[in-house]
């Protein structure tokens, strides 16, 4: 996330205003309340609705996720087949390697040749988050994808279904 903040004094800012510290970021893992407060108030000092940074968001992080775990990424994968595997491919690399990672669960389904769903739980509930991850993905396979999440966290369901329909 300092990364995406552009600059060493913006990250500072967004640290000070949501009344968190390089040590807490770094040191210890980020509890969800303090991982909320730094969204709420990096999205506010960005002008931006929280779902649009989170979005933005995850489609900065997408390519370097995909860079730091592209020995566990097929070569012969599309981007359908990336998001099918993504959970028992990187999330569990990333729970193995990242000290307190604690990526989303998702459940993913492939309904056809062009669909897949995502069936997404977090409690930090970032599906947003993932929208732009999808998004960049989809765009480092060279291909355009429909995203449409017919069951959101944000709405009080149980968990969100992201339907992602390659066009």
């Amino acid at each position: 996330m300092q990364q995406f903040a552009g600059s060493e004094e913006k990250w500072q800012e967004w640290l000070s205003k949501a009344n968190l510290s390089d040590v807490s970021v770094y040191v210890d893992t980020p509890t969800d309340l303090q991982a909320k407060q730094l969204l709420l108030t990096a999205a506010k000092l960005s002008h931006l609705s929280l779902n649009q940074f989170l979005r933005n968001f995850g489609m900065f992080v997408a390519p370097r996720l995909i860079s730091q775990f592209s020995h566990y990424i097929d070569k012969t994968w599309d981007v359908l087949d990336f998001l099918e595997h993504t959970e028992e491919y990187i999330h569990k690399e990333v729970r193995n390697q990242i000290r307190g990672a604690n990526p989303p669960t998702l459940r993913v389904s492939r309904l056809d040749k062009d669909n897949v769903m995502i069936r997404y739980s977090s409690s930090l509930k970032m599906c947003h988050f993932a929208e732009g991850l999808v998004e960049s993905a989809a765009t480092f396979y060279k291909q355009k994808v429909l995203i449409t999440q017919p069951k959101c966290m944000l709405n009080g369901n149980a968990e969100c279904e992201i339907l992602v329909t390659r066009v």
